[in-house]
C-alpha cells in the first residue's frame, strides 16, 4: 500500500485537515495575541509585545519604511504548543494525513508572519490587492485602539469573541482589556512616515483593568 492514496474519501480528508488546521491555527494565534500579548496575564508576552512591537508601530508610524530588526516580536513562542501539536498528531494520525497537517500547519503560520509584517511596510507588494488593503485597515486599527482586532489573517474569530471593529466606526461600551471603559473610540486616518535617524519609539502604556 502506498502512502498517499487519492480517492475521492481521502482527497476530502486530506482539504478537511488542510482547512481545519489553519483555522485552529488562527484561531490560536488569535487567543495567544490577545490573552497574552494584551494582558498582565501574559507576563513577559505582554511586556514585549506592547513596549516594542506597539511601541514602534504606532501613532504616524504604523506603516512604515523603516524597520527595527528586533520588534520584541512574540511569534516564535507560538512554536512551542505547535510543536507539541505536531508531535501528537504523529502519534494518532496516518502518516499521510500528519503530513497533511504539518504543511498547512507550515504555511499558515508562515503567512501569518509574513502578512503581519507586510501591514506595516510602505509600498507592499501587496497592496494592489484588495483583500490585503482590507485587511490591513483592520490591523491598523488594532494598533490604533489595541482593543480590537487581535486576529492577523482572519479577522471573523474576532466577531466571535466580540472584539471587532470597523475602520472608520466608534464603539461605546464596557470595551475590553487594554482598552478605557466607557469612552467612544473614533478610528483616525492612517498615516506614515520614515522615522528620522536617532528618533526612539515612544514608550505605550495601554491600562488593562
Amino acid at each position: 500500500m502506498t502512502l498517499w492514496d487519492f480517492t475521492y474519501f481521502n482527497i476530502f480528508l486530506y482539504c478537511l485537515t488542510a482547512i481545519t488546521t489553519h483555522l485552529l491555527m488562527s484561531l490560536g494565534q488569535t487567543l495567544f495575541h490577545r490573552y497574552l500579548g494584551h494582558h498582565r496575564l501574559g507576563g513577559r508576552f505582554f511586556t514585549r509585545h506592547l513596549q516594542f512591537h506597539h511601541a514602534f508601530y504606532s501613532g504616524d508610524h504604523i506603516i512604515s519604511s523603516d524597520h527595527p530588526d528586533n520588534e520584541g516580536n512574540n511569534t516564535p513562542f507560538f512554536l512551542i504548543p505547535t510543536a507539541l501539536v505536531i508531535g501528537l498528531s504523529y502519534l494518532f494520525l496516518r502518516l499521510d494525513v500528519f503530513f497533511v497537517q504539518l504543511v498547512a500547519m507550515s504555511l499558515s503560520f508562515g503567512a501569518h508572519v509574513y502578512l503581519d509584517k507586510q501591514y506595516h511596510m510602505a509600498g507592499s507588494w501587496l497592496g494592489r490587492f484588495s483583500w490585503f488593503r482590507e485587511k490591513q485597515q483592520l490591523h491598523l486599527v488594532h494598533h490604533r485602539h489595541a482593543n480590537c482586532n487581535f486576529a492577523v489573517i482572519d479577522f471573523f474569530w474576532d466577531r466571535v469573541f466580540g472584539s471587532y471593529l470597523q475602520p472608520g466606526t466608534a464603539r461605546r461600551g464596557r470595551g475590553s482589556r487594554g482598552s478605557s471603559r466607557g469612552k467612544p473610540i473614533f478610528i483616525t486616518k492612517v498615516t506614515h512616515r520614515k522615522r528620522p535617524l536617532g528618533e526612539q519609539p515612544r514608550p505605550l502604556a495601554m491600562p488593562t483593568k
